[in-house]
């Protein structure tokens, strides 16, 4: 049995989900409404396992919460063409948590994203000078309000589409590039998200080379380095940069071995020190010594320190002493849509 389609079921994006229900109460209660709801699109794969689009989802859900036992409920995702379920069952609390984070997939379809800018800086006659930037992304609400990025790479783990987000981040900061000038583009990217790059990266180098920008002026930023549990793979990924003219940087370095033997391993041109480090370093000697320790392995090959998270004068002022060359941080200035040239704050 099908219950009548419904017309945002038929649109190509639309995603749903398997329902599989077992026990006895909950076989008696999904036959009772079969029955009785006339108006909630579904599809039978089997007995006791039905189809719903994700639209429907929440609605069937309360249902389901009022009238049956739900620890005897379990769901998968489905598309609504697919027959066959490839993706492991889930409890309904795990698949509520996938479905509300479904808004992610419109905003990667329909490329909802801004591009926003953060100033890095250096010290010149004792005034920070802008060298470059680092161009974050916010995804945009239907209302046009941004969304901060934490909950839209959350959304995007949640419903496995990291990859997608990480694209389409990448590629609209790239298409952006030219707004700055002969300034540094620091641009973020997941490594996990990358699986091969002579092909996950093609369209990033394309967009590249269209915005006429100097490639060595491109400093791709690994972010969640712990998170890598395949170095050879990103050492790959950083060699296929490198190999097309563009630099590296590895983000949030702190203390400890494993952190400063990766710097020593990937070698990249850039290493930035972790806000943790950063913020209070004036008076706190661990954080002192995480600062020199990482100082002293990137000089040591040959990468540029970077402290990001500088909030104070003096925190900034130890730093510059310290050996720091470029730094960023709310001091300088916040992520803002337009890309400030000038920054006027000075070490006295």
């Amino acid at each position: 049995m099908t219950n009548q389609p419904c017309q945002a079921c038929t649109q190509t994006r639309d995603t749903g989900y398997a329902v599989q229900f077992a026990g006895a109460q909950n076989a008696v209660a999904l036959q009772a409404w079969k029955n009785g709801d006339k108006f909630t699109p579904y599809r039978e794969l089997n007995e006791s396992t039905i189809w719903v689009p994700e639209h429907s989802f929440a609605g069937l859900i309360d249902y389901f919460q009022a009238h049956m036992d739900t620890d005897q409920l379990q769901a998968a995702p489905l598309t609504a063409d697919e027959t066959v379920i490839d993706s492991p069952w889930q409890s309904l609390d795990q698949i509520q948590r996938h479905h509300s984070a479904h808004w992610i997939d419109d905003v990667i379809a329909d490329s909802r994203i801004k591009t926003v800018f953060q100033p890095i800086v250096s010290v010149q006659a004792g005034m920070a000078t802008v060298q470059g930037f680092e161009f974050l992304s916010r995804a945009i609400e239907q209302d046009g309000s941004l969304i901060p990025p934490y909950k839209m790479f959350e959304a995007a783990r949640l419903r496995d589409r990291l990859f997608a987000l990480d694209r389409v981040c990448r590629i609209s900061a790239v298409r952006n590039a030219n707004l700055v000038g002969d300034k540094l583009v620091f641009v973020n990217f997941i490594p996990t998200a990358i699986y091969a790059p002579e092909h996950c990266l093609q369209t990033t180098f394309e967009e590249a080379q269209k915005s006429g920008v100097d490639p060595r002026n491109f400093v791709f930023e690994v972010v969640e380095t712990d998170q890598v549990d395949n170095v050879n793979h990103l050492e790959n990924i950083l060699h296929y940069y490198r190999k097309h003219g563009f630099r590296y940087a590895l983000d949030d370095v702190g203390q400890g071995y494993s952190t400063l033997e990766m710097v020593e391993r990937l070698k990249p041109d850039f290493v930035k020190l972790d806000m943790h480090y950063v913020q209070g370093v004036t008076t706190d000697v661990t954080k002192q010594k995480a600062a020199l320790d990482l100082l002293h392995t990137a000089r040591a090959v040959g990468s540029r320190p970077l402290a990001e998270g500088v909030e104070t004068l003096e925190d900034w002022r130890w730093l510059v002493e310290a050996g720091y060359e470029l730094f960023q941080g709310y001091l300088f200035g916040k992520p803002e849509a337009t890309a400030r040239q000038v920054v006027d704050v000075s070490l006295t």
